[in-house]
C-alpha cells in the first residue's frame, strides 16, 4: 500500500512537470531557424557587359577613319576591354572628353580593334591611351518566395559593386555601377497580406548595393516581385580583369542577395543568387540590293484605264510592244500597258521613260506624224493639259497619260489627281532624245523604300488625221528603272 501511493506521488509530479514546460514553451516560444527563400532570380533587362578600353595608335582628330582601340591593355589598369566584339551601331560613345560619338559600325569580325564613329574625333580626343566607354545598364527584375511569417519586417536586396568608384558612371569589372539611380528607380513588392508597403531605399557603397522595402503587418509566405532599375539603372558590369586571357562569348557571373529581415533588421531568411553577364552575341547578314520592273502587256477585252472603257477591237499590248494595228480617222486610238517597280534600296527607286523621236514611217524619221499638243495647244513634254476633243480636227498627234493603282509619285494623272489639268483625259507629249529633252520622272517612291510593289498604267493615245500621210509609223520608248542603296 505504502508502495502504492510512492507510484501515485511519482506519476503526478511527471505530469506537473511536462505541464510546466508545456505552459513556458507556449509564453517563451523557441526562435525560428533561419532558412532560404526559394525560386529566387533576377532576370536583367539587358544581360550585355559594358565597354572600357582605350584609344591604339594612329588615331587622328578632324579625320573620318576608324577608331583604332588597344588590344594590349598591360599599361591600363583601368581598362578591360580590349576587342570591339562589344560594339554595335547605335551605341553611343565616351572617347577622350566627349560622351555622345555615335558608333557608325564596327569594321568586320576580322577586324577587331577598328569602330566607326558618325563624327570625327575633336582635338584631345585622339590620344593614346585616352578612353573609350560604352555603358550598357539594365532593370533587375528580383523574383522569389518567402518562408515564415514575419511582423512588420523588411525585404533587402543586395547587388554586388566595386570596392571604388562605384557610383562614378564609369562601368566597373567587379560589380554593377550606381550611375545615376536613386530610390525612386526602385519598386517594391505588392500583396503578402501586409497592411501596407513603405517607399523604397537604396544605398551605394562599397561591396554591395542595397534596396530595401518595409513593410507594416505580417508578410505571410507568398511569391514577391521587386524590380531595381526605372528611369535610371544600374550599369552594367565590363568584362572581368582577365581581358587579356578571357574569350568573348564567356559570361562573367555575379552573386546578389535577397534578405527577409524582422522588425530589428535581423536576417531572418536569405538566399543568394547568380547574375550572368556577357557580350552581345553580334549577328551579322547581308541582304542583296535587288530592284524588279516588269512591263506586261493589257491584253483584257474589258476594264477600264485611265478612264477608257476596253472592248474586243482594243489593241492588245505585250511588255515589249505597243501594235495599234490599223487606226481609226477621226477618232482616239488607245492601247495601255502594266508597269510595274519595287526595290529594297533605302533610297527607293525612280522609273524614266523618253522616246527616240516621233513616230515616223520606217523608223527615218523623214514622214512623221508629231507629238500631241492636246486640246488647247498648250501640253508638251513637261506641260499636262485636256485632250478630249482633238481627235475629231484635221491634226494627228500622239501622246500619253497615266494612272495610278498605287506609285508613292507619277508625274501626271488622267483624272487630274494633284494637278491642274480637271479634264477627263489629262495627257502630255513624250520627251524625245532628238530635241533634246530630260527623260521624264514617270513614278517613283519619294527617297523610301516602298513597302509593295507599286503600279500604274501606261496608257497610249494616238488621233490620226485624214491626210496623214498612209504607212507603218514606229519609234521606241525607252523605260530606265533605278534604285538607290
Amino acid at each position: 500500500m505504502k508502495n502504492n501511493k510512492r507510484l501515485l506521488a511519482k506519476f503526478v509530479l511527471l505530469l506537473f512537470c511536462a505541464f510546466f514546460f508545456q505552459v513556458f514553451s507556449l509564453i517563451h516560444p523557441k526562435n525560428l531557424d533561419s532558412a532560404n527563400l526559394t525560386s529566387v532570380k533576377d532576370t536583367l533587362s539587358n544581360s550585355r557587359l559594358s565597354f572600357v578600353g582605350a584609344l591604339g595608335t594612329g588615331n587622328t582628330a578632324g579625320t573620318s577613319s576608324p577608331i583604332t582601340i588597344n588590344t594590349d591593355l598591360s599599361s591600363y589598369g583601368w581598362a578591360d576591354s580590349d576587342k570591339n566584339y562589344n560594339i554595335f551601331p547605335g551605341d553611343t560613345l565616351m572617347v577622350g572628353n566627349t560622351t555622345n560619338y555615335t558608333v557608325d559600325g564596327t569594321i568586320d569580325d576580322s577586324t577587331d580593334d577598328k569602330i566607326q564613329l558618325t563624327a570625327v574625333l575633336n582635338a584631345g580626343d585622339a590620344d593614346i591611351g585616352d578612353p573609350v566607354i560604352a555603358t550598357a545598364s539594365a532593370t533587375h527584375t528580383l523574383i522569389f518566395t518567402t518562408i515564415h511569417n514575419i511582423v512588420n519586417g523588411a525585404i533587402r536586396i543586395k547587388i554586388p559593386s566595386a570596392a571604388g568608384g562605384y557610383e562614378d558612371g564609369i562601368p566597373d569589372p567587379t560589380g554593377f555601377d550606381y550611375g545615376p539611380m536613386t530610390a525612386g528607380d526602385v519598386t517594391c513588392p505588392t500583396g503578402g497580406g501586409v497592411d501596407s508597403w513603405e517607399p523604397a531605399t537604396a544605398t551605394a557603397s562599397a561591396s554591395w548595393h542595397t534596396f530595401e522595402c518595409r513593410y507594416n503587418g505580417t508578410l505571410a509566405p507568398t511569391a514577391l516581385t521587386m524590380t531595381v532599375g526605372g528611369t535610371n539603372k544600374l550599369i552594367n558590369p565590363s568584362p572581368s580583369d582577365e581581358s587579356d586571357t578571357r574569350t568573348p562569348g564567356s559570361a562573367d557571373t555575379y552573386s546578389f542577395l535577397v534578405e527577409h529581415r524582422d522588425t530589428n533588421y535581423t536576417v531572418t531568411d536569405a538566399s543568394t543568387g547568380k547574375i550572368a553577364v556577357v557580350e552581345a552575341v553580334r549577328v551579322t547578314a547581308t541582304v542583296e540590293p535587288t530592284i524588279t520592273f516588269t512591263i506586261t502587256g493589257i491584253t483584257a477585252d474589258s476594264g477600264d484605264y485611265c478612264g477608257i472603257t476596253r472592248t474586243s477591237s482594243s489593241p492588245d499590248s505585250t511588255g515589249s510592244t505597243v501594235p495599234f494595228g490599223a487606226l481609226t480617222l477621226s477618232e482616239f486610238n488607245d492601247a495601255q500597258q502594266q508597269i510595274e517597280c519595287v526595290t529594297n534600296g533605302a533610297g527607293g527607286y525612280v522609273v524614266t521613260m523618253i522616246e527616240d523621236d516621233q513616230l515616223s514611217i520606217g523608223g527615218d524619221h523623214v514622214t512623221e506624224l508629231q507629238d500631241t499638243d492636246c486640246d488647247n495647244d498648250t501640253c508638251d513634254d513637261e506641260t499636262n493639259d485636256e485632250w478630249s476633243s482633238e481627235a475629231s480636227e484635221d491634226e494627228s498627234g500622239f501622246g500619253f497619260s497615266i494612272e495610278n493603282v498605287d506609285a508613292t509619285n507619277v508625274a501626271l494623272e488622267y483624272d487630274g489627281t494633284g494637278g491642274t489639268c480637271t479634264g477627263t483625259f489629262c495627257a502630255r507629249h513624250f520627251p524625245s532624245t532628238a530635241d533634246p529633252d530630260t527623260a521624264l520622272n514617270i513614278m517613283d517612291s519619294n527617297g523610301t523604300t516602298p513597302t509593295v510593289t507599286e503600279t500604274i498604267y501606261m496608257c497610249y493615245r494616238i488621233a490620226i488625221s485624214p491626210v496623214q500621210v498612209a504607212g507603218d509609223y514606229q519609234n521606241y520608248i525607252t523605260y530606265v528603272a533605278t534604285a538607290t542603296f
